[in-house]
């Protein structure tokens, strides 16, 4: 039997979620059993005294490292509280959030709502923060546009609130930032999302269901995280060699709630047919749906689209329905030929066409890679 420490932090949805995919790991072996810290000692109290085979934990200094070397056995990472350098020259396997792409999905929801001034809220030196905070900034600089940024580790300041361009989608680099930008804005009576959209990071339902508006934010697959993690520490156990480098997991996806429910886009007739699109996301609708809807001509209103959207109507009506079917693959039991016809396809081997066209990969491998499990 094969003991199993286990160092995460529980008290934030991306150490629980992180948990989930460990175990569901555990559920393919009969021969582990986890060993946890005390309670309530995680940051003291660690797993020296307990004999371990393996452990899955998050390295946060320099100085756990080197305990964790004194005690022998293989381990594996799932922090980005250390650089980038520094856990190169650690040179254990690390399984981590790939957080600049975290960051450039945040950056094309928020555009593809029409959003055309930005920002960046987070945490001045932590590292998770630091990376999410190049990617946004590299996302906006390759649309020429350049977001205002603030460093915080407690509040955020009202005056850096008040002095954004409005309307703004601020990105906060992770949900208890957006919890207090929801509460500075507030202070400031600023609208959320009406002036300033706000999103967050990690989907902790219960921070974003709490909040008020409710957040939008962004899940990271932890439990893909926490799996592959596991995944890594079985082949050590096994005496095989595994890569001592970062293995980064692609985010899942924005989910939406109110604090960024709303359309910035100043062409008030093309904002009519992206909700009339929005609204319409589970039934077969097509360009002459929405023309009707808008009351203009298909050439004016191609032209106007485009033009503030960068693609064709037509091309919105697919992003959307496969959109929807995406976020229905991932949290739903349904089969796929209802999500087809949920998505606005009365067929589904036309869905599964146009969905491996546009994801580059089939509904069913999709659904495999990224479906949300509970514990």
């Amino acid at each position: 039997m094969f003991r199993i420490g286990i160092e995460l932090d529980f008290a934030g949805a991306y150490g629980r979620s992180v948990l989930r995919g460990v175990v569901r790991y555990a559920y393919t072996r009969s021969d582990w059993e986890f060993v946890l810290p005390p309670m309530y000692s995680l940051a003291q109290s660690k797993l020296g005294a307990e004999r371990v085979d393996g452990i899955i934990t998050m390295v946060h200094s320099v100085r756990t490292l080197q305990r964790y070397r004194r005690q022998g056995g293989p381990l594996v990472n799932v922090a980005r509280t250390l650089s980038a350098d520094q856990l190169e020259r650690a040179g254990i396997p690390s399984v981590l959030p790939a957080d600049v792409q975290v960051s450039e999905m945040i950056f094309d929801y928020l555009w593809e709502r029409g959003f055309r001034a930005f920002a960046f809220c987070g945490h001045p030196t932590a590292s998770w923060s630091r990376c999410r905070e190049k990617g946004f900034r590299e996302a906006c600089r390759r649309r020429e546009v350049y977001p205002m940024v603030a460093h915080s580790t407690e509040v955020i300041a009202e005056n850096w609130i008040r002095e954004l361009p409005k309307p703004c989608a601020l990105m906060c680099a992770n949900d208890r930032f957006a919890w207090n930008a929801i509460d500075t804005c507030r202070s400031c009576g600023i609208a959320v999302p009406e002036e300033v959209a706000v999103i967050g990071v990690d989907n902790d339902t219960f921070l974003t269901e709490m909040a008020r508006p409710t957040l939008s934010s962004t899940e990271l697959g932890g439990d893909r995280i926490g799996f592959e993690a596991a995944r890594l520490l079985d082949l050590q156990l096994s005496g095989h060699a595994v890569p001592q480098t970062v293995t980064e997991i692609a985010p899942v996806g924005v989910i939406t709630r109110h604090s960024t429910e709303v359309l910035s886009i100043e062409d008030s007739v093309v904002a009519e047919a992206v909700q009339f699109i929005r609204q319409n996301a589970s039934r077969a609708i097509s360009v002459e749906d929405v023309l009707r809807a808008v009351a203009m001509s298909r050439r004016n209103l191609e032209r106007r689209f485009r033009r503030a959207m960068r693609r064709s109507l037509l091309e919105e009506i697919r992003r959307v329905h496969i959109d929807r079917s995406a976020k229905l693959l991932r949290d739903t039991e349904l089969p796929i030929p209802q999500i087809a016809l949920q998505s606005g396809y009365a067929s589904h081997v036309r869905f599964s066409t146009v969905f491996r066209q546009e994801m580059e990969t089939t509904p069913t491998n999709y659904r495999r890679k990224f479906r949300t499990r509970p514990l």
